[in-house]
């Protein structure tokens, strides 16, 4: 009974540890396509930066997301697309990288108020 029981822990522990292995290699991975796209992106071949980035981004890097981010930003090396842009900084910012908070409350878009938000700053009294 302990023979299976040390087997059955070491598939775990096995198991646990190719677990791990996939993890620091996807890490790996992301660093190596953000090291390529920021290698990309300083030699001015703004398309395949935007492609490393893009890799390095659903990878989880907060660092690909602001670079992506800005490219589509500013519509270099891919199609101009505020929405995307401001989604991908917004997650950069949401995972604590500095210059991506910076980037969003510089570019927080003000809008005037609805009618709705008027009516419900000053609620009517129905009764």
């Amino acid at each position: 009974m302990q023979l299976i029981k040390t087997i059955i822990s070491s598939r775990i522990l096995s198991t646990c540890t190719a677990l791990a292995i996939l993890s620091v290699a996807a890490q790996a991975h992301a660093t190596s396509d953000l090291e390529q796209g920021l290698q990309a992106r300083n030699s001015g071949d703004l398309s395949s930066a935007a492609s490393h980035f893009a890799a390095a981004s659903e990878s989880g890097s907060s660092e690909a997301q602001y670079q992506l981010g800005l490219l589509y930003a500013d519509g270099r090396g891919i199609e101009q697309d505020h929405t995307q842009a401001i989604a991908l900084i917004q997650q950069a910012a949401d995972a604590g990288h500095p210059l991506a908070i910076e980037w969003i409350a510089q570019h927080k878009v003000v809008t005037a108020p609805t009618e709705q938000d008027e009516e419900e700053a000053d609620p009517e009294d129905d009764c």
